[in-house]
């Protein structure tokens, strides 16, 4: 039995039911037309005629992919994220059109678009992987039309990209911290007093940590000392912000990225100092409270730290150091480096970040990699030359 709606605008929404799903077949003037519409729809699915309404306007196949797919499928985070890209992104460009005049054309001019966009300082406004991104949520909706909604028999963006000479530019824009930049930065961190609490190294401990486990900042600041056990540490959740912008704590971005690490002996010895100095502060200071949920990495308020916060601290703290400010994800850059230096494998070094799979791992550190293989294969060379 078809079901209809009134929208906003005045048109009528008509949605038929096949094999247990309703689905919407487009938008109509009146009731009447939906209802006429509909009855077609249903003789055409009675008959195992294919349900394929090329008048279906692209922000309503967009309006059943998130909500009728999406949205149960994913976690809230992630379905707030690609809300966000649909309605910034990609519905300005594609609202108003039949799903069916959707072209390849009009699809790879959406991503030149993209691509030329720059800022005052001539830099690219929108990264390679954000435009990657977007190109994935197009395919996604697209593949629904056509294997879902059947409002379409070819997907428009199969096997298209974003040019691979973007991807070339995307390896250069990894951004870590040398060997000797990490250790200016720890030794200023390691010898700085906070003017209020002296002795609480919270951002030396922060950047030391994120430099020797490379956790995401998401990560780091949602854990709690009863996460650290044995000598590793186990990483199941991390710090989101809601609608209100408030703080709140989340599943993480997929299967692999929950995961249990080694910690080195060093790191546990300045962890263990940092716990009893933290313990101090709390019985020996007013001003200062502890967590109720036991934070590592809590302020003087016994709060969670926020990304944005960290970000303009670290900021201001290279400024003084004198060190090139890289990003907080840059300290999970340089973990990885610094294990690929040492000459961990690929494999151990994506376990380690959970990475999806090796070949993000491999992707996202290609150029680096490359040149620590060329280095060590010159050594290698050095050291079996034979003199003739």
């Amino acid at each position: 039995m078809a079901t209809y709606r009134k929208l906003k605008s005045g048109k009528w929404q008509a949605r038929v039911s096949k094999d247990g799903k309703e689905f919407s077949i487009g938008t109509f003037r009146t009731k009447k037309e939906a209802e006429i519409e509909a009855g077609k729809v249903e003789e055409r699915i009675y008959y195992g005629q294919t349900l394929n309404d090329r008048n279906m306007m692209f922000d309503e196949v967009v309006d059943e992919w998130l909500n009728e797919h999406k949205k149960s499928n994913v976690k809230e985070s992630t379905f707030e994220q690609l809300e966000v890209i649909v309605r910034l992104h990609i519905l300005p460009y594609f609202e108003n059109k039949k799903i069916m005049r959707i072209r390849r054309s009009d699809i790879n001019r959406w991503m030149k678009l993209y691509a030329e966009m720059k800022n005052e300082d001539g830099s690219d406004k929108y990264s390679y992987g954000s435009r990657v991104k977007y190109l994935s949520v197009m395919k996604s909706i697209f593949h629904y039309a056509v294997h879902e909604l059947e409002v379409l028999e070819k997907n428009p963006t199969d096997r298209l990209t974003v040019p691979i000479q973007d991807s070339v530019a995307a390896h250069e824009k990894v951004k870590y911290y040398s060997l000797e930049e990490l250790n200016k930065l720890l030794s200023f961190m390691k010898s700085y007093k906070h003017q209020r609490f002296e002795g609480y190294q919270l951002y030396y401990m922060l950047m030391y940590f994120l430099s020797e486990t490379g956790l995401r900042i998401s990560e780091a600041l949602a854990l709690k000392w009863t996460d650290i056990k044995d000598g590793k540490v186990t990483v199941e959740r991390q710090t989101s912000r809601n609608n209100n912008n408030g703080l709140k704590l989340t599943t993480l971005k997929n299967t692999s990225s929950y995961r249990t690490i080694g910690l080195n002996e060093d790191l546990l010895h300045e962890l263990k100092k940092f716990k009893l100095k933290q313990n101090e502060m709390i019985l020996g200071m007013k001003s200062f409270h502890k967590s109720g949920d036991g934070i590592i990495f809590q302020n003087y308020m016994g709060n969670y730290l926020t990304p944005s916060t960290v970000r303009d601290m670290i900021q201001k703290y290279c400024e003084q150091a004198e060190v090139e400010y890289k990003g907080t994800h840059g300290f999970r850059h340089t973990h990885a480096v610094l294990l690929l230096e040492s000459g961990a494998s690929i494999k151990f070094v994506a376990d380690r970040l959970g990475h999806k799979t090796i070949k993000t791992t491999s992707d996202t550190y290609l150029d680096i990699t490359e040149k620590i293989e060329e280095d060590e294969l010159k050594k290698f060379a050095s050291y079996t030359s034979r003199k003739i």
